[in-house]
C-alpha cells in the first residue's frame, strides 16, 4: 500500500505528540493543522494531477493533507468512499452510473480524459503476428483476454464487436489480470487480448504480437473513460473542503497540462506507476480535461443500456458537483 502524506500532515501529527508529552504547539500553530483528505486511485497516469497537486504544495496552500492508496480497480473503491474510509475515489464511469442506478449518492468533481475520438487510444486490441484478425467478425468463435465482465473495457469491446460485424453469442471472454494478458496471448491461451498501459507499450515492442484494432475509439468515441468522485454525504457536510480539494487538484491539472511529455511530468508518473521512465516516455498520454460535460457521462449510460448493464435511464447532470 502507499501512502503519500504532505509535509504539513506530518507537522499536523508531530503537534499531537507534542501535545500528548506537555510540549504542545502554539494555539495559532494548532489551528492551522492541515485537514486530512483520503483518496484512492489506480496508480496510472490519469490521476497525474492530483500527485501534481501534493508535490507543488496546491494541497498544502488550501490546508489540506492528502493520503494516497491504490487499489486494483476503481469499483473496489466504491465502497471505501461510502464507509466514508475514503474521502475522493478516481474510478471509470461505468462503475459509477451501475452505483447511481442502485441509489448510491455520488457527486462528480472531475472528468479524467475521454476515450479519443481516433487513435491512438489509451487501450489497444493486439493478436499473434500474422494472425488474421481485425474485426469483431473474426473474433466469433475466439476467446478474447479483458481484465472484467461488465466493466469499461468489457462494454467497450461488446460495443466494438457489434460495430465491426461480429454475433456477441459467439463471442468468448477470459478474465485475465493485466500483467498476465501478454504471455496468455503468447502461449495461444487466448487469441486476442485488450491492453492497457504499461503492456499496450510493451507489446508494441514485442515482435511476435502485432496490433489487431483501436476498439475504444471506434465503439465509444469522445464518450467518458473515468471520473473522480465523492459521496453525497461529504458533498452536503462540507463543501467547502470538497472545492478546496478541487481547486488544488486543477491547479494540478494545469501543470500536468503545461508540462505533457515533459521530464517533469515524465518523472512525476513515474514515482507513482513504478514504470522506467524511458518507457513511459513512449506511452499514449493525454492531459486533464478542466471542466465536466454531462453529455459525455450520459453517452456511456446509453451505451450501458444497449448491454443490459443498466436497468434505467440514468442522468448525471444533477450529479455533478458545484
Amino acid at each position: 500500500m502507499i501512502s503519500v502524506i504532505s509535509r504539513r500532515h506530518a507537522l499536523a501529527m508531530l503537534s499531537g505528540s507534542l501535545a500528548i508529552m506537555g510540549l504542545g504547539l502554539s494555539p495559532t500553530m494548532a489551528a492551522d493543522a492541515p485537514t486530512v483528505v483520503h483518496v484512492s486511485i489506480i496508480p496510472i497516469y490519469s490521476v497525474a494531477p492530483h500527485f501534481a497537486a501534493d508535490a507543488q504544495g496546491y494541497f498544502a496552500a488550501e490546508s489540506i493533507a492528502v493520503t494516497t492508496q491504490p487499489v486494483q480497480t476503481g469499483a473496489v473503491g466504491i465502497p471505501g468512499l461510502i464507509s466514508g474510509a475514503f474521502d475522493v475515489l478516481y474510478t471509470n464511469t461505468v462503475s459509477v452510473l451501475t452505483a447511481l442506478e442502485r441509489g448510491i449518492d455520488l457527486r462528480i468533481i472531475a472528468e479524467a480524459p475521454r476515450i479519443p475520438t481516433s487513435p491512438p487510444d489509451a487501450l489497444a486490441l493486439f493478436k499473434r503476428k500474422g494472425d488474421k484478425i481485425s474485426t469483431g467478425k473474426d473474433l466469433e468463435g475466439k476467446v478474447t483476454a479483458i481484465n472484467a465482465r461488465f466493466t469499461a473495457q468489457w462494454l467497450s469491446m461488446q460495443k466494438w464487436i457489434k460495430v465491426t460485424g461480429g454475433d456477441l453469442s459467439k463471442i468468448t471472454y477470459r478474465e485475465i489480470p493485466l500483467p498476465s494478458m501478454l504471455d496468455a496471448l503468447k502461449n495461444k491461451q487466448v487469441d486476442v487480448a485488450f491492453l492497457l498501459d504499461p503492456y499496450m507499450t510493451v507489446a508494441f515492442e514485442d515482435p511476435s504480437l502485432e496490433l489487431a484494432a483501436w476498439p475504444s475509439s471506434t465503439s465509444m468515441p469522445g464518450l467518458s473513460s473515468s471520473v473522480w468522485v465523492v459521496s453525497g454525504k461529504l458533498a452536503d457536510s462540507k463543501p467547502e473542503l470538497v472545492r478546496a480539494y478541487m481547486r488544488a487538484f486543477f491547479k494540478g491539472g494545469q501543470w500536468v497540462n503545461e508540462n505533457l511529455g515533459k521530464q517533469p511530468y515524465i518523472d512525476l508518473v513515474a514515482s507513482f506507476t513504478k514504470i522506467d521512465p524511458a518507457r513511459l516516455a513512449k506511452m499514449f498520454t493525454v492531459g486533464q480535461r478542466m471542466e465536466i460535460e454531462p453529455a459525455a457521462i450520459n453517452g456511456v449510460a446509453q451505451v450501458m443500456r444497449e448491454f443490459d448493464l443498466l436497468k434505467t435511464d440514468v442522468d448525471v447532470t444533477n450529479k455533478i458537483f458545484r
